[in-house]
């Protein structure tokens, strides 16, 4: 900038001084609002078993999102584990020996570190007992379309039980916790023999490591 073309070297010596203050005095603000919005959307988060949140004000928005990355420690053991029918059909192995998992034996095993599962209600079981019960039409239908997913099986429900939109139906929140761990206890059993299924739950969970990574991306109108 011209500005600075007519300053001598003090002035400017000055000027970065200050700039560079005030960088790093805004660096620091912005990171404890980072933080604070990363908080608040992993709270969400981890309530409605979602990986991903958004913020939204007049001026912009702000994504808070959670990823997992599963590492397998002893991919040997896992195959023995799995069988070696799921680990064909599942597993793709690299010419570089790594592995690329398919994605809902990846949400199974997730499931098994995590702990998100359940085996206490079937679908089915459970739908006769949530506070708002579906009667046998709708209750067929829920059976074929939940998945597990909260913002998708809470469209469904709205759309199912009738409501117009989501603000006037109930928050769903604890019937769509139990519904996602319930379908992955469902994947659970499909890919695993129930012969000593709680054994080889707890074996598996050796071979594994998931680590948590939490993201936040700051969008706005840039002119």
């Amino acid at each position: 900038m011209r500005i600075y073309a007519e300053m001598n070297n003090a002035q400017l010596v000055t000027t970065a001084v200050k700039l560079d203050q005030s960088q790093k005095e805004y660096k620091s603000k912005l990171d404890a609002v980072k933080a604070e919005l990363q908080g608040r959307g992993l709270r969400i988060i981890e309530d409605r078993n979602v990986k991903f949140i958004k913020f939204f004000s007049s001026d912009g928005n702000v994504s808070v999102m959670d990823s997992q990355q599963i590492d397998v420690l002893n991919p040997d053991k896992l195959k023995k584990l799995l069988s070696e029918g799921v680990w064909e059909a599942k597993v793709k192995e690299t010419t570089e020996t790594k592995y690329k998992y398919d994605s809902r034996l990846e949400q199974m095993l997730k499931a098994i570190f995590t702990g998100d599962y359940t085996f206490e209600y079937t679908l089915e079981s459970f739908l006769d007992e949530m506070s708002i019960k579906p009667d046998a039409k709708q209750k067929k239908l829920l059976i074929k379309k939940l998945k597990g997913d909260y913002v998708k099986d809470k469209q469904t429900l709205v759309s199912v039980f009738g409501y117009p939109n989501e603000d006037a139906a109930p928050d769903f929140d604890v019937e769509l916790y139990y519904i996602y761990k319930i379908k992955n206890g469902e994947l659970i059993k499909a890919f695993l023999p129930e012969d000593g299924l709680d054994q080889t739950i707890e074996a598996i969970k050796k071979c594994l490591i998931v680590d948590s990574k939490t993201s936040i991306t700051i969008d706005y109108d840039k002119e």
